[in-house]
C-alpha cells in the first residue's frame, strides 16, 4: 500500500525545511511506501521548488488560485491508494500518523484527527476555538453530522474515493464539502476521529482572511443543506 501526503504551501519555505525531513522519518518507521506532494501557490515568493528537489519531493504548482485549487490538484497527482493532507505550517499532529494508518487497516475509510474528540487539544486562541465549535455545531445540526471536527483537513482518506466524488469549493470550504460528498456517494463510509494536539504554526502568519472563512462557510452550509432537503 502506497500513500500520498500533500502539502499545500504558500510561502512556507522556512517550516518545509524542517517538516519534511520529520514526515518522513515517521513514514519511513511505518514501513509503508510514501510519496510527498508539495502543492505550492501559483505565484510562489521563496524556494520552495529548490527544497523539494533536495529533498525528492513531488513538486507541483497550482493552476489557479485558492486552497480548493491546491486540494484539487493533490488529488488528481497522486498516486497512492491513500491520501493524507499535511498542512505546512507544522501545526498538526504529524506523530500520530501511524494511529491513523492503523485505523484504516481495521476498516475505516476516512481518519479525521480531531482536535474536538475526546482528548484532542487545541492551541489556537480562544476566538478562534469558539468560532471553530459554533461552526462545527451548525453543520451537526442542520446536515448530520456526527463528527466533531468537520473543520480539519488533517485527515487520511482512501484515495479512490475522493478520485469518485467532483468538488467545487475554492477555499477552506472545501474541506466541509469533501466530508459531505462523501457521505452522500457512499452512504456505508466508515469514518474514524482521534484525537490529535493542534499546535501554532511554527513561523510565517496564517494565511486564512476571518470574514471571508466565515462568508465562505455559511454559503457553503446553505447550499449544502438545500443539497440535503432535496434527498429528501
Amino acid at each position: 500500500m502506497k500513500i500520498s501526503i500533500m502539502l499545500p504551501s504558500y510561502n512556507e519555505e522556512k517550516n518545509l525545511e524542517f517538516l519534511i525531513p520529520e514526515l518522513t522519518g515517521i513514514l519511513d518507521s511505518t514501513g509503508v511506501s510514501y510519496e510527498i506532494i508539495v502543492v505550492d501557490a501559483l505565484l510562489s515568493s521563496d524556494n520552495t521548488e529548490d527544497l523539494c528537489k533536495k529533498f525528492g519531493s513531488n513538486y507541483i504548482r497550482q493552476a489557479d488560485y485558492g486552497y480548493g485549487d491546491a486540494f484539487r490538484k493533490g488529488i488528481e497527482c497522486a498516486g497512492g491508494e491513500l491520501f493524507l493532507v499535511v498542512d505546512s505550517d507544522a501545526s498538526q499532529d504529524i506523530g500520530k500518523i501511524p494511529v491513523m494508518l492503523k485505523e484504516i487497516e481495521n476498516g475505516a475509510d476516512v481518519v479525521i484527527g480531531s482536535r474536538y474528540t475526546k482528548g484532542g487539544k487545541t492551541a489556537d486562541p480562544i476566538s478562534s476555538v469558539i468560532m471553530s465549535r459554533l461552526l462545527n455545531t451548525a453543520y451537526r445540526l442542520i446536515l448530520g453530522f456526527k463528527e466533531k471536527d468537520i473543520s480539519t483537513d488533517f485527515r487520511m482518506y482512501k484515495a479512490d474515493l475522493l478520485k469518485g466524488i467532483k468538488l467545487t469549493c475554492s477555499n477552506f470550504d472545501i474541506i466541509e464539502e469533501t466530508l459531505f460528498l462523501l457521505k452522500k456517494t457512499y452512504p456505508e463510509i466508515i469514518i474514524k476521529e482521534i484525537p490529535i494536539c493542534y499546535k501554532k504554526r511554527a513561523e510565517g502568519v496564517s494565511k486564512r482572511r476571518l470574514a471571508l472563512f466565515i462568508a465562505d462557510y455559511i454559503k457553503l452550509l446553505v447550499k449544502l443543506s438545500a443539497l440535503k432537503k432535496g434527498e429528501g
